[in-house]
């Protein structure tokens, strides 16, 4: 089983991360993509608000991100 993530970055442009495992939640979806992208840990700490930090250090709105599952 594959998931693709997709999301949105400030500039407008779209984003596309295909990773080779399930994901079963958002906040499962956000941790994969910033371990993908190799994006820097935050001194925000752990949970949902350190990893929407990661991203938008990164310029990627969190809240447009969208998983799906893609099977093989």
């Amino acid at each position: 089983m594959k998931a693709q993530i997709q999301y949105k970055k400030v500039d407008g442009t779209d984003g596309v991360a295909l990773m080779h495992s399930a994901i079963t939640s958002m906040e499962e979806a956000k941790r994969e993509l910033a371990a993908k992208l190799d994006l820097p840990e935050t001194p925000a700490g752990i949970g949902e608000d350190a990893l929407d930090a990661r991203l938008r250090q990164a310029d990627i709105l969190p809240e447009s991100i969208f998983f799906s599952q893609i099977s093989e």
